[in-house]
Order: C-alpha cells, then sequence, then structure tokens
C-alpha cells in the first residue's frame, strides 16, 4: 500500500488499543486490533477440511475432498480459509465492505499474515486480488480484497501485481445457485497487459469470503489462460 494512502487510512482508524470489532479501548490490544473477549467468538475452520477448498468434511472422506471439489474442475490449486463465514467475522466483513470501515483490512490482513505463517502457505512469486468492477469502486472507494493483499504482500515481502481488471458488470453473487453464479461470471475477468511478469510465476490471490468458489476459480482460469503455472486462494472466511 503506498504511503498516500495509508497516512489517509491513520486518519480515521479507532483509537489505537482500541477493538475494531466491538469499539472497547484495552493496552492489551495493541497492533492486534481485537480484544480477547471477540477473539474466542470467531469460529475458525476446524480439520477435517476439504484439501482444495478448506469446506469441513467428514472423517471418512477417501479423497480429502469435498462432493463439490470432487465433481468439479478447479483452475486454482488449494483455496485456504480460516474462519467460518458467521457471528463476529460475518459482521466484521459486512461492515468493511458496506459500511465504509476500510481500516479492517490491518485486522484481516495481520489474521490471514498469521494463519498462512501457521500453515506454511506462505511461499508465491506474486500476490494478486480479485477485482471489483469501476462502478463499485467509485461508488465504495477502495477494493476490500486489494487492501488486504497489498497488506499480506508488504508483511511477507512477496511482490504485489495488480493483474485483474473487471470487465463486466455482474449480477449480485449472493442468493444465486452455483450454476447461476458461474454463468454471472463467466469471462468477466481479463489480466491487465502490464502484468507479463506473472507469466510461469505462481500467484496467491486473495478474496475476502469463499462461497462456491465461483470467482476466485473465473479469476483463476484467466491467470492460468493467460501463462500463470500455478494460482492459490486465500479468503478471510467461507
Amino acid at each position: 500500500m503506498n504511503s498516500y494512502a495509508e497516512s489517509f487510512l491513520e486518519l480515521i482508524y479507532p483509537e489505537k488499543n482500541t477493538c475494531f470489532i466491538c469499539e472497547t479501548y484495552d493496552e492489551k490490544i495493541n497492533d492486534k486490533y481485537i480484544c480477547s473477549d471477540c477473539e474466542k467468538k470467531i469460529k475458525k475452520i476446524i480439520h477435517p477440511a476439504c484439501s482444495k477448498c478448506c469446506k469441513p468434511i467428514d472423517f471418512d472422506s477417501f479423497d480429502g475432498l469435498c462432493r463439490e471439489c470432487r465433481n468439479s474442475d478447479r483452475y486454482f490449486e488449494t483455496s485456504r480459509s480460516p474462519y467460518a463465514y458467521e457471528g463476529i467475522i460475518k459482521k466484521a466483513i459486512y461492515s468493511y465492505k458496506y459500511y465504509n470501515k476500510s481500516y479492517f483490512f490491518k485486522f484481516f490482513g495481520n489474521c490471514l499474515v498469521d494463519y498462512m505463517k501457521d500453515t506454511n502457505y506462505a511461499y508465491f512469486d506474486f500476490i494478486a486480488s480479485v477485482p471489483i468492477h469501476p462502478s463499485k469502486m467509485r461508488k465504495r472507494g477502495y477494493n476490500q480484497s486489494e487492501l488486504i493483499a497489498r497488506y499480506i504482500a508488504s508483511r511477507l515481502c512477496i511482490p504485489y501485481v495488480d493483474a485483474l481488471k473487471r470487465t463486466k458488470k455482474t449480477l449480485k453473487q449472493s442468493g444465486q445457485k452455483k450454476e447461476d453464479r458461474r454463468k454471472n461470471l463467466r469471462n468477466a475477468f481479463t489480466v491487465k497487459k502490464s502484468a507479463q511478469k506473472i507469466i510461469n510465476s505462481t500467484i496467491l490471490l486473495v478474496d475476502d469470503i469463499y462461497t462456491t468458489g465461483s470467482t476466485v476459480d473465473e479469476c483463476s482460469k484467466a491467470l492460468i489462460k493467460y501463462g500463470a503455472e500455478k494460482v492459490y486462494i486465500i479468503t478471510i472466511a467461507r
């Protein structure tokens, strides 16, 4: 993230040592951005989980895959998510996207960096993010996935690449069936001409939520067809 943007966001942060979730002040919070009470309420994804998309599965899955991944071809290698999309995390993501709480990128970024280090999921040539349509960017003022991706890239010393653009304004994904989501997103993403360095590289693609995987898979498709060797996914929750 450039220094100008970071300086601007610093102006609108809650007071230091204030929990981003409940706004409680506690000197123990420091740069975790969350109090211990809220942290305890976050539901983590418990294993066993699908080795492809991280969906919780039964112990007796013979191949380590969920039914969806077993029956579908994916362009990405694996997707990882530390949290279940419910409760505190669901509310926090909603506030981040729709209530102008852009500063949440540091909280989510910290969570993902810690998770990536703990699970040895941190070795990539480049980090990229799922783009939003220009009309949404004008309305919201920021791309929530890009803010997190740039923060992770900075923390892990991996180059961020502004690789993808959204060329098609799609219907809202939430509430749609899986197949409708795929149709809605078909050919919605292209790789920018300035991103030639991703050819033959391994990319970590960052998004906020994994639901059916349609969005990240369509982005992965564009990256692979352009020449990227492998694409991995990280999201806050699923």
